[in-house]
């Protein structure tokens, strides 16, 4: 049964009340929750997993979430160990993120789309192909024309760019759209919008519509400065490596 995925519809959601579903073991000694809704995120768009806790309404079980997975029939996996009691299908809990974890995912996520809008405020050519938004590994990969004579002025263009548009802000929205229709608000629309979980936009603004659905913040100033110590190619990928203030 697919999971309803409360963490697309609000910016700042990291708790909720849901029902269990299921709860099975695993082949490596863990168990796997699933909940009717959750505001957990799954690993997914190179943004990491949500880390937190399910506890029973009463109290009497707790459980760790140390890895949350989504499968290919929209259904979230919640997946750790018990900390006391045990859950069972039709029991009513509360789930808690662990908003320290999340806070520095979500910034370092929309960090990556910062520097996508200031490759587009610069008028590049490049196409976003990949993207890693990790502690110990931030980067922005692209497609497009390269001229290595130019690797370190564009650094330092994307780089103040970049902290233009943090400074100035946004007031970003939530939408719902077919895949078909993102092209008259998004830059680009990969052609593997995933089917397992609603289509979604993110407007940075009025004018910048990002198709994903990872976390992010509610305005460009709470990601803080954003660095960006190497713009590199190799073998047709352009790579732009970044770092957020405080983080990495």
């Amino acid at each position: 049964m697919a999971t309803q995925l409360i963490y697309l519809e609000d910016f700042d959601v990291t708790a909720g009340d849901a029902l269990v579903t299921a709860v099975t073991a695993t082949g490596d000694g863990q168990t796997d929750v699933q909940l009717n809704r959750t505001c957990f995120y799954p690993r997914g768009g190179g943004q990491d997993w949500d880390e937190g806790t399910i506890s029973s309404r009463d109290g009497a079980a707790v459980f760790a979430v140390r890895e949350v997975r989504l499968d290919e029939n929209g259904a979230v996996h919640h997946i750790g160990a018990y900390q006391q009691g045990r859950l069972h299908a039709g029991d009513a809990v509360a789930c808690a993120v662990d908003t320290a974890r999340r806070t520095v995912n979500t910034r370092l996520h929309s960090a990556g789309h910062v520097i996508d809008m200031a490759v587009d405020a610069l008028g590049l050519d490049w196409i976003a192909a990949k993207g890693q938004h990790y502690p110990h590994m931030s980067a922005v990969e692209y497609s497009g024309s390269w001229q290595p004579e130019k690797a370190e002025a564009l650094r330092a263009a994307i780089e103040q760019k970049a902290g233009e548009l943090i400074a100035a802000g946004t007031d970003n929205t939530i939408c719902f759209m077919p895949a078909a229709e993102m092209h008259a608000v998004c830059r680009h629309v990969p052609q593997n919008i995933p089917t397992n979980k609603p289509a979604r936009v993110v407007m940075y603004g009025a004018h910048f519509g990002i198709p994903c659905g990872g976390t992010h913040v509610r305005n460009l100033r709470e990601i803080g400065t954003v660095h960006v110590p190497k713009v590199s190619e190799k073998k047709g990928v352009i790579r732009i490596n970044y770092a957020v203030d405080g983080i990495n």
